[in-house]
């Protein structure tokens, strides 16, 4: 599993130094845009006849319609470009695919500039119109979880993605020089959050562990290019016992299901 990491970790960071990242127009973050399309395939992910796991063959891909217009006239083949990106994607991920996969750009008013929302889907099936993570999260529960700022202010995280940094288009704005535009992003999956350097020039550590990937544990302090936080669950996980002591926050790998 940890090679399996590894090798998804490596082909995410040659995707964000290479001709990927400039798809997009200097519009959307590049780091971002390939985890969430990486993430989309193995959530998606089906057992075939055979018992094989095969990747969705759809992908949505929700932008700000500023956004959708300025990477279109930037990149018209910007749909094939990802579709290859995705079949290196699937090799990585030991996934099977159908055929060449399918990617669809869409407008949506309700996507925040700057940002991207993907979802993925079998072909046959109807597409989801409305929440593009409404599949993703399914009937998992939400953990009540929050951030404590300076020590003292309580942030509630009350959706599936959140993102964090500088710029006032993030969910959670930090005012502080050394963090980036776009940081970091916390992202809900199997009931967990998990958090995602997006290729900051001052790093997040995680209990001073630097971090590119790690899944989250109440308790855990976060600091994003040394501005501190601390993310509490304030219910239990149903897998974790009252009374069990605290994990260590411990690399996190996609998981299928």
């Amino acid at each position: 599993m940890q090679d399996h990491f590894s090798r998804f970790e490596d082909r995410i960071q040659q995707l964000v130094e290479g001709g990927f990242a400039r798809l997009f127009a200097g519009r959307l973050h590049p780091r971002e845009v390939a985890v969430q399309l990486a993430h989309a395939m193995e959530d998606r992910a089906y057992p075939d006849a055979e018992g094989r796991m095969t990747a969705p063959d759809i992908f949505l891909i929700r932008l700000n319609p500023a956004d959708h217009d300025a990477v279109l006239v930037a990149e018209p083949m910007i749909n094939r470009s990802l579709a290859e990106e995705l079949i290196e994607l699937a090799q990585l991920s030991d996934l099977a695919l159908t055929g060449f996969p399918e990617v669809r750009l869409l407008a949506d008013s309700n996507v925040d500039p700057y940002h991207v929302e993907i979802s993925a889907q079998l072909r046959g099936y109807e597409l989801e119109t409305t929440d593009s993570h409404v599949l993703e999260i399914g009937s998992i529960p939400i953990p009540t979880a929050s951030l404590i700022m300076n020590g003292d202010r309580h942030v509630q995280l009350d959706r599936p993605i959140i993102n964090l940094g500088r710029q006032l288009d993030n969910h959670i704005i930090i005012d502080d020089s050394r963090v980036s535009r776009h940081h970091a992003q916390m992202r809900l999956r199997f009931g967990k959050y998990a958090l995602f350097d997006l290729g900051s020039s001052g790093g997040t550590t995680i209990n001073g562990v630097s971090i590119k990937v790690a899944v989250l544990q109440s308790g855990d302090v976060i600091a994003l290019a040394g501005v501190t936080m601390i993310y509490v669950e304030e219910t239990l996980q149903p897998d974790q016992p009252e009374g069990d002591s605290k994990q260590g926050t411990q690399p996190y790998s996609p998981t299928i299901l």
